[in-house]
C-alpha cells in the first residue's frame, strides 16, 4: 500500500509539475538521502555482569520527505522506511534486518549478546559486526545506504530463554511459559501444552518494551518475523508439543507428543508398551512398571520413537536426548515420574 501511495504521489507530482510549469510551479520531492549513522562504541566485551546494562546505542539522521508544495500536496509520513542491517560480512551479502520507526536504538548487554549469537558469533571470541541503515521509499525504487559502523563484539555463553506471552502464559503481559537455549546459541526448545488456536509470540526479555519480539511471517506460520509486520503465532490443533525455535534460521517448529513410553530389557525393549500418563495440573508424566531385569537399565521414548529417546548421562536425575540408559539397581515395582515443565532441565525420579 505504501508503494502504491507513493507511486500515485509521484505520478501526481509529475503531472502537477508538468501542468504547473507554465506558472513556474514545479513539485519537487526532497529529503530522500543517505542516512548518517553514529554509534556509542566500537568494541564491546559482553558478560553476565553487564547483561542488564546499556552497552551500545545507534543514532541516525535519515532525513524527512517533503515537497516544494507540501501544504498543497502532502506525502505520507510512513513513505520513508528505515531498516537496520547487521552482517558478519562487509559486503552485506547476508544480513539480519530490523525495521525501525525511531531515530535511535539502544541495546542492553543481553540484547546485544542475543543479536551477536543470532548472527553466528562464537562465545568468548571477538568478531566484527557490520552495521548500516537502509532507507527506502518504495519497492520499485533503489534503496539508499548509510555509512557502515564496525562493531567488535565478544559474546558470552549463557543459558538464554525465549518467553512466550499470550494464551500459553495466561496473558500478553505474562511470561510464565518459555523455551530454553542451554548453549545460548540461538537454538531453543521446550515442552508445552496448548489448546487449539492458542496465540503467542516469542520475546527475548520479560517485557513488551525491550528486547526482541518474534512473531510469525504473514506468509509463513513457521517463519519467525521480528519486523513491525509480524503476526501472532498460533496452534492449529491442541495437545502436548515439543517446541523448537531457531533465531539464526528464523524458524520455529512443533512436534505433537502422543505419549512417552518406558522401555528396557524387562519388556523386550518394546517402544510402546509401558505408557506414561500426563497430569496437566501437576505437569508430570508418570508410570508404574514391574522391572524384573535391570542389567541394561531403561530409556524413555517420546512417541515410541528411538530417535526421541531420553536417558541420563550423569546419573543425576537429569534427562538428555540420546543420553545413557537409566540405571535400575535391583528388580522391583517402580513408579517413574518425569517433569518436562522446566526447559532448562528435564528431570525424573524413580521410587
Amino acid at each position: 500500500m505504501k508503494s502504491l501511495n507513493l507511486y500515485i504521489f509521484l505520478l501526481l507530482a509529475t503531472l502537477l509539475g508538468t501542468s504547473c510549469e507554465n506558472d513556474g510551479d514545479r513539485v519537487v520531492l526532497s529529503g530522500f538521502q543517505e542516512a548518517e549513522l553514529k554509534a556509542t562504541a566500537t568494541n564491546v566485551v559482553l558478560s553476565n555482569e553487564n547483561s542488564g546494562k546499556l552497552v551500545f546505542s545507534l543514532m541516525w539522521d535519515a532525513g524527512q520527505l517533503q515537497n516544494t508544495y507540501s501544504e498543497r500536496y502532502g506525502i505520507s509520513a510512513t513513505a520513508l522506511t528505515t531498516t537496520l542491517q547487521f552482517s558478519t560480512q562487509n559486503t552485506f551479502s547476508e544480513v539480519k534486518e530490523v525495521v525501525e520507526t525511531s531515530s535511535s536504538k539502544s541495546y542492553t548487554g543481553k540484547a546485544l549478546n542475543s543479536l551477536a549469537l543470532s548472527l553466528g558469533l562464537e562465545t568468548g571470541k571477538a568478531a566484527t559486526i557490520f552495521i548500516r541503515l537502509k532507507s527506502s521509499i518504495a519497492a520499485n525504487t533503489q534503496s539508499l545506504f548509510s555509512n557502515v559502523i564496525e562493531l567488535t563484539v565478544t559474546p558470552y555463553e549463557e543459558i538464554a530463554f525465549l518467553y512466550m506471552p499470550g494464551d500459553l502464559s495466561g496473558g500478553w503481559d505474562k511470561y510464565t511459559t518459555k523455551v530454553c537455549s542451554r548453549a545460548g546459541n540461538g537454538e531453543y526448545e521446550g515442552f508445552v501444552e496448548a489448546a487449539q488456536w492458542n496465540n503467542f509470540k516469542f520475546t527475548t526479555e520479560m517485557s513488551s518494551t525491550s528486547g526482541i519480539t518474534y512473531g510469525s511471517s504473514p506468509t509463513d506460520l513457521y517463519a519467525l518475523d521480528d519486523s513491525k509486520d509480524q503476526w501472532n503465532i498460533w496452534f492449529e490443533e491442541g495437545g502436548y508439543f515439543l517446541i523448537k525455535a531457531n533465531t539464526n534460521a528464523m524458524k520455529w517448529s512443533k512436534t505433537a507428543i502422543t505419549g512417552f513410553y518406558v522401555t528396557g530389557e524387562f519388556n523386550g525393549w518394546n517402544p510402546t508398551v509401558n505408557a506414561m500418563t500426563y497430569d496437566s495440573a501437576k505437569k508430570l508424566w508418570t508410570v508404574t512398571c514391574n522391572i524384573t531385569t535391570t542389567l541394561y537399565g531403561i530409556q524413555i521414548l517420546a512417541n515410541g520413537d528411538w530417535a526421541m529417546a531420553y536417558g541420563d548421562d550423569n546419573k543425576n536425575g537429569e534427562l538428555t536426548l540420546g543420553g545413557a540408559n537409566i540405571v535400575i539397581n535391583e528388580p522391583g515395582t517402580y513408579t517413574i515420574t518425569m517433569d518436562l515443565s522446566n526447559p532448562e532441565k528435564y528431570t525424573y525420579t524413580i521410587k
